[in-house]
């Protein structure tokens, strides 16, 4: 690990002085410059610490804001996923067709259920690979026996809006219900369609 987590990281930092101020930013971010040179478990720990100290400094709305747009970032860097899906849509006629398929072939590591007009997507990165707790290569190293604040958890949340929108080519809201790395056997999140 190290230098691939400069970028999310030192974009974070960007985010958080946008959204909390350079002197919240400041102290989040405490230790960043070490993440070149970090192994998978210090750059999981930093990561950790961070969280406690974001959900220290601001309020509710600012560090799910923060964590959010960090995740529309990672969907910009990260958009191989998200044409894969805007793709897979074009296969079909109507949204419900695709989102059947989708249902039956979900991709590798996740699954998807329909209820009506919620769409809950589960991530269960386990499945995808022995002991992986979480898709982000920032938390790679997160121990075993070892939990983050569900607030990291609001990036992953804004990268599947993100995904969503691109694919239903409208804007969507999507709640984070539960996260592996915060103690739940498997991610789940609610897409509002």
């Amino acid at each position: 690990m190290g230098k691939e987590d400069v970028g999310p990281i030192e974009e974070m930092g960007r985010i958080l002085e946008r959204f909390a101020g350079e002197a919240v930013a400041k102290e989040v971010m405490e230790g960043s410059k070490r993440i070149p040179t970090a192994s998978d478990k210090e750059v999981a720990e930093w990561v950790k610490g961070a969280m406690e100290r974001l959900d220290t400094l601001v309020d509710d709305e600012t560090r799910i804001r923060v964590m959010e747009n960090c995740g529309y970032a990672c969907a910009d860097m990260n958009r191989q996923p998200i044409d894969e899906a805007i793709e897979r849509r074009r296969n079909y006629e109507g949204i419900d067709e695709f989102l059947e398929a989708e249902q039956r072939n979900p991709s590798r590591g996740t699954r998807l259920v329909r209820e009506g007009n919620v769409l809950y997507q589960y991530y269960t990165p386990h499945t995808f690979r022995e002991g992986l707790r979480c898709y982000c290569s920032l938390l790679r190293g997160l121990p075993a026996d070892e939990n983050i604040s569900l607030t990291y958890c609001h990036c992953s949340r804004g990268f599947i809006k993100k995904l969503w929108e691109a694919v239903l080519e409208r804007p969507v809201r999507v709640e984070l219900l539960q996260s592996t790395v915060s103690g739940a056997p498997e991610c789940k999140f609610a897409i509002y369609l």
